[in-house]
């Protein structure tokens, strides 16, 4: 076989291995579970899911009525396209309940490096469910007032 013909070979063989781990990475992926709308880490998920996409009026949907922000303190936030959101702790009495999650990001180097933050929310229990208090991520100021 000549030099060039194997050269051509190696490349098919390796551009169809690179095709196959996409396809598998792809088809592995686990779809995220969707948590009991009604609990409060349900009500996080649904509110984190919300801002990701931009629909800020549903985010602040899930919001206490007492809440100062607004869906333009939403458009202000920085959000990041590409986030890993995992729950890490839910302490939880029958007014209240604080749900903790870890959020990652890319921090932008080449080598795919991220940036892991830790985020408490705080959300109160009212005659409609459970709803957020404060100033929730990716809010950092809402009405005026801050963190």
């Amino acid at each position: 076989m000549s030099e060039k013909r194997a050269n051509r070979v190696l490349g098919i063989v390796v551009a169809a291995i690179a095709i196959i781990a996409v396809i598998v990475v792809l088809a592995v992926k686990e779809p995220t579970a969707e948590l009991d709308k009604s609990s409060p880490e349900g009500v996080v998920q649904q509110y984190l899911t919300a801002a990701i996409d931009r629909d800020f009026e549903q985010a602040k949907s899930f919001l206490a009525s007492d809440s100062k922000c607004t869906a333009d303190d939403f458009d202000r936030a920085y959000i990041q396209d590409s986030l890993r959101i995992g729950l890490s702790d839910t302490t939880e009495t029958a007014t209240s309940a604080k749900v903790t999650v870890k959020i990652e990001t890319s921090n932008g180097d080449p080598f795919g490096s991220t940036y892991t933050e830790t985020q408490t929310f705080q959300l109160v229990k009212d005659d409609s469910g459970w709803k957020i208090a404060g100033i929730p991520w990716p809010n950092y100021e809402c009405g005026g007032e801050y963190k």
